[in-house]
């Protein structure tokens, strides 16, 4: 019997070892978590667990291409807002040397998260990452992360047809 691609579904395709990142981790501890696992982007998740964001190493390019001004705005954000106060401006310096340690991913995230449901045909999995301009896409089984599918999934899933 041949599987033609249109039987194929979300679950047929995904990866379903989804390694997530947490909100409070540094800069540096995510760019340390995308290399150790040959990753490129990861779902974000609150300490409770919940799906609050996506993270790529865009986003880790984009921090690293920021001005010192910036980066030191960024540091102060997450001092006000964590630690409940603000810093003199020397020490909000001091610690922007080392922003990449300081600055946690959920100043950097992309908090809209693109998720398709594990019976949708791949047909609407491409469209959907098309569309939204993605590489990858969040399975979800009644709303839970279950998989996740990336083009080279789908460029997989289509070379054993």
């Amino acid at each position: 019997m041949t599987i033609s691609i249109k039987d194929l579904t979300a679950a047929d395709v995904m990866t379903s070892d989804v390694l997530m990142a947490y909100e409070g981790w540094s800069i540096k501890r995510l760019s340390s978590f995308f290399i150790k696992n040959g990753i490129s982007g990861a779902p974000v998740i609150a300490s409770d667990h919940t799906l609050v964001g996506v993270v790529t190493v865009t986003d880790i390019i984009n921090f690293e291409s920021k001005t010192d001004k910036e980066k030191s705005d960024l540091v102060e954000e997450v001092y006000a807002e964590f630690v409940g106060f603000n810093f003199e401006s020397d020490m909000i310096n001091q610690m922007a040397v080392k922003a990449d340690e300081k600055c946690t991913v959920n100043k950097v995230m992309t908090e809209q998260v693109i998720q398709i449901d594990e019976t949708a045909p791949l047909s609407q999995v491409s469209k959907v990452m098309l569309d939204a301009g993605i590489r990858r896409i969040f399975v979800s089984n009644n709303g839970v992360v279950c998989g996740v599918i990336s083009t080279t999934n789908i460029l997989k899933a289509i070379s054993l047809l």
